[in-house]
């Protein structure tokens, strides 16, 4: 079957093709469209063959859209799957989980599968630079993605697929003359929704002044009388400044990026070939954060005999990632908007960078981060080689023997510079520390793969053999006190201050067999079998077996509704089985040999063996209902799923009588031991609804599409019993990311104070936070979350655009403490600038925010639901508007077609939460980090064929 890929609208691949289906049922041609998607090893389904649950995407969906890597494309764009990122660093990676979380400590990301074979996916880093490997893939090489989610459609990857399979097919070589296409586009970003605001000058002290005169003596001071000195020299100094310091000012900048790709196909009917070109540049809007690409792609297919094809895929790739710190530290940027006094001075009257010559600090102790961000850097620069080799043996007209054999290099070099004159590098005389980090991993297969039609009735098989291994090496050294900032080389650092290295060994294999059997398309049955060794589990329980069976019938291929033209299919499906999770757990009992004792090595006693620990299973279940009206001009798709773990794995804390403790002399930290143990049971649940609809064919085009999920994730068995945490909370009933916080009851509008609820839920109010209990406040993820999509075309014209939504979902800000401090920290730290005009004081009894107070207000900033925010969102994730000029516009020109267009990403943002100021998909982590913003992207650009 000659096979080609059409237009997708959110949730199934199109391809047009000459095959026919059934003759005794002309519809059955749908115009000679047949809907095939990609599934495991490869391997290609039509719609009507599948019993499982898949959702896949084409690069139409996903061409020219303003990212790094293609994981951050999937939101809102296929069911079951929720997308969000903890950061807007350019390059960095994207949470995606596929239909819930599905471990507790284990690996809860899916495993990415490129033309069938395993890549590297997720932050390789080891210095918090947070550089995504599959950023160095360039999105433009990508022909469809395909999600996996159901038993039927993953148990094929054993033992890694329990939190889901993505499948990414690249574009190959098409026969005919060679075809050259050149696409760029360029734009700028801004921050995707606002944040908090920060305190002016003028704002920070009228909020030290009321502070202040809230205090047991009731001083009644004025401005001036605080800048004369009436509440010590401290105040006096923050109260006599002159100066109103915008740091967001000083650290954001105007970002940007753009993209251009060159590629080349063609071939004949013995050789096809595909290459490309890619550059890739992405600024963020804070200075000194960047992400650059080049990559390289050949593809090359011949057919050698008749029974002979050979084909090679290679990529090369290297990226460029500066990223800048998070949280805590004083070196982050978005922590100096709230954490640096307004009453400092950005700069000398010189234009000099200013802080306090007799500390190198700010008034507060901070750092000015203006310097920083010229002076300092960490950065990741990422080398990837992937090689995809396969050779294809027709050994009889029904039998193929296919060997794959796939290699992948990842080097990954990351640097940390810290200057001697001011900042973290300053007590240190200059820090620098250089790492390498290598990855050789390799995928062989075996595959002999059968199908035959008998009449009306068609079987297929498949045995395969796989073998994965992964070979990392880490070595990292660290230098300190450094002559001149101009040397930034660690061999100019004259005092060696630490280094490691390890090399890290894993291996599995497998062995699989599949099959699958219709009858004419409407009964259907299919059934798989794996066995995996996994090469760090004990003797005895390296070894899983995985297993799925799937079922499937299409009414609409029965005598009776065969006549009824408008359904073109009605097809019930179920589907069962038993997958693994990703495991990274150790249950050996360690000695680390990290100890010098008088110049001896020492070792150390650390974690407990455990030989009973066993794999992490997951049995899915799956019913769906696939309707196709008209020919397939509307589609509709229902879902049921329920997901169970069993056996969880999960650290348990020893004390050191048990489990040892390791002392990191470097950072002075001690860590306790661990048990790692099969803890208990959680199941994720849910349904999944897609409908998509050509509205008008032909000079007018007009398409609509929608998806909506829901997640219920339930923790159904824990063997030690509840572990509640300050936030959180692991127990029967809740889901694994579960806030548990006391729950903020407002301010007592008689005298300011904070008020909780006594039992956490409601009723009773105390100002007593001790008196407050903890209880259950929902959870990090959307319980309801989809998309919606149009596309538009008359004539020349096209207009796309997708919305996203999510709701349910909580986010919790893990610096309010410092940033809602009431007082506490005021001085200091000042914080949200948004507490003007809405704290308490005796002429604004109504407000949200407690009375300001030296030293605190009753604990008020202390872990509660003050701080948790809806998450729920509607976004305008994309938007399209193009032009194509072709046919005698182009006449003489050499050129098939010009595309010029205007793109916008993340143009628009809905929250419902009004107190919520951070990017509402940063749900999925739960936490708030001081991160970089979000980005929305502006983009103008041009598609050239020639």
């Amino acid at each position: 079957m000659n096979v080609k890929l059409k237009v997708l609208t959110a949730g199934v691949l199109f391809f047009t093709g000459q095959a026919l289906l059934s003759q005794q049922k002309p519809k059955d041609t749908l115009n000679d469209i047949q809907e095939v998607v990609i599934v495991g090893f490869g391997q290609k389904k039509t719609v009507q063959e599948l019993t499982g649950s898949t959702s896949t995407m084409t690069a139409k969906s996903i061409e020219d859209v303003p990212v790094a890597s293609v994981d951050k494309m999937l939101q809102g764009r296929v069911t079951g799957v929720q997308v969000g990122a903890a950061s807007g660093q350019p390059g960095g990676f994207a949470n995606v989980r596929v239909r819930g979380v599905s471990s507790i400590n284990g690996v809860t990301s899916p495993i990415y599968i490129v033309d069938g074979v395993r890549v590297a996916s997720g932050d390789l880093t080891t210095a918090n630079t947070t550089a995504n490997i599959l950023a160095n893939m360039n999105p433009d090489d990508v022909e469809s993605i395909t999600v996996l989610k159901d038993a039927v459609s993953t148990a094929v990857y054993g033992a890694d697929a329990g939190a889901g399979v993505i499948v990414i097919t690249t574009k190959s070589g098409k026969k005919g003359k060679a075809k050259f296409n050149l696409s760029y586009n360029t734009g700028f970003n801004q921050q995707a929704v606002s944040n908090h605001k920060a305190f002016t000058g003028q704002e920070y002290k009228e909020y030290l002044r009321d502070m202040l005169n809230n205090g047991a003596t009731n001083p009644n001071y004025t401005i001036e009388q605080i800048a004369g000195g009436a509440a010590g020299a401290t105040y006096a100094s923050i109260f006599s400044s002159p100066y109103s310091t915008d740091w967001q000012d000083i650290v954001r900048k105007d970002g940007y990026q753009q993209n251009a790709d060159l590629s080349l196909s063609g071939g004949n009917d013995k050789f096809t070939y595909y290459a490309s070109v890619n550059m890739f540049d992405q600024n963020s809007i804070i200075r000194n954060s960047f992400f650059k690409r080049l990559s390289y792609t050949t593809k090359l297919t011949y057919q050698a005999t008749d029974k002979l094809k050979i084909s090679s895929d290679f990529q090369i790739s290297h990226g460029k990632t500066r990223t800048l710190p998070e949280g805590g530290g004083f070196a982050n940027p978005i922590l100096a908007q709230y954490f640096n006094r307004p009453t400092d001075r950005a700069k000398n009257p010189d234009g000099s960078w200013y802080w306090n010559p007799a500390t190198a600090r700010l008034s507060n102790n901070q750092f000015n981060p203006g310097y920083l961000l010229e002076k300092n850097y960490q950065q990741a620069g990422t080398l990837r080689a992937f090689a995809n080799l396969n050779a294809e043996y027709k050994i009889l007209d029904n039998l193929t023997y296919r060997f794959v054999f796939s290699p992948e290099y990842v080097s990954v070099e990351e640097d940390r510079y810290w200057n001697p004159i001011h900042g973290d590098g300053f007590n240190y005389g200059g820090f620098q520390r250089t790492s390498v980090n290598r990855y050789f991993n390799f995928n062989v297969q075996n595959i002999l793969d059968y199908s035959k039609k008998f009449g009306m009735h068609n079987v297929g098989a498949s045995l395969i053999q796989e073998a994965y291994k992964s070979d990392r090496k880490f070595l990292s050294a660290t230098g300190i006190t450094v002559g001149t900032p101009a040397l930034e080389t660690l061999s100019n650092f004259v005092v060696p201050y630490g280094y490691a290295g390890r090399k890290f060994i894993n291996s599995r294999n497998g062995y699989a067999v599949t099959a699958h059997y219709d009858y004419d398309k409407l009964i259907l049955v299919d059934g798989s079998y794996r066995r995996d060794i996994l090469s760090q589990f004990m003797p005895g329980k390296k070894a899983g077996d995985f297993w799925s069976v799937g079922l499937g019938v299409d009414l609409a291929r029965i005598n009776f509704l065969k006549e009824i033209e408008a359904i073109s299919m009605l097809k019930f499906r179920g589907s069962y089985g038993k997958l693994g999770n990703q495991i990274t757990a150790n249950p050996y009992a360690l000695f680390a040999y990290n100890l010098n004792y008088n110049d001896t090595a020492a070792a150390q006693y650390y974690n407990v063996d455990n030989p009973n620990l066993t794999w992490e299973t997951v049995n899915p279940f799956n019913v769906g209902l696939d309707i196709g009206l008209l020919n397939d001009r509307i589609k509709l798709s229902a879902e049921y799923y329920s997901k169970k773990t069993n056996d969880l794995i999960y650290n348990v804390p020893l004390s050191p009588s048990q489990g040892g403790v390791i002392y990191n002399e470097n950072a002075g930290t001690y860590t306790y031991g661990a048990m790692v143990d099969n803890v208990g049971t959680l199941v994720n649940r849910g349904f999944e609804f897609s409908v998509n609809a050509d509205i008008f064919r032909g000079d007018f085009n007009w398409s609509i599409g929608g998806n909506l999920s829901t997640l219920d994730n339930e923790i159904t068995e824990l063997y030690g019993g509840t572990v509640n945490t300050g936030t959180t909370t692991l127990r029967v009933g809740e889901g694994v990311r579960t806030f548990f916080l006391r729950k903020w009851a407002g301010v007592d509008a008689a005298n300011g104070d904070p008020l909780w609820y006594v039992n956490g839920v409601g009723g009773e109010t105390t100002n007593d936070y001790n008196k407050a209990q903890q209880a259950t406040q929902g959870s990090f993820l959307s319980t309801v979350f989809g998309g919606a999509n149009t596309s538009l075309s008359y004539k020349g014209f096209s207009l796309d655009l997708l919305f996203t939504y999510g709701f349910g979902g909580k986010i919790y800000d893990d610096w309010a403490s410092y940033t809602w401090s009431d007082g506490q920290y005021s001085a200091t730290y000042p914080g949200y600038g948004d507490v003007m005009g809405d704290y308490w004081t005796p002429t604004n009894t109504n407000a949200n925010n407690p009375k300001p107070l030296s030293g605190g207000n009753k604990r008020s900033n202390a872990a509660s639901t003050r701080f948790l925010y809806d998450s729920d969102f509607i976004r305008l994730s994309n938007a399209r508007l193009g032009y194509t000029f072709n046919g005698s516009f182009l006449n003489g020109s050499g050129l098939n077609s010009v595309q010029v267009y205007v793109m916008a990403n993340n143009a628009w943002t809905h929250r419902f939460d009004d107190r919520l100021k951070f990017d509402p998909e940063v749900n999925v982590s739960g936490y708030t980090n001081l991160a970089l913003p979000i980005l929305k992207s502006y983009l103008f650009g041009v598609n050239l064929s020639f």
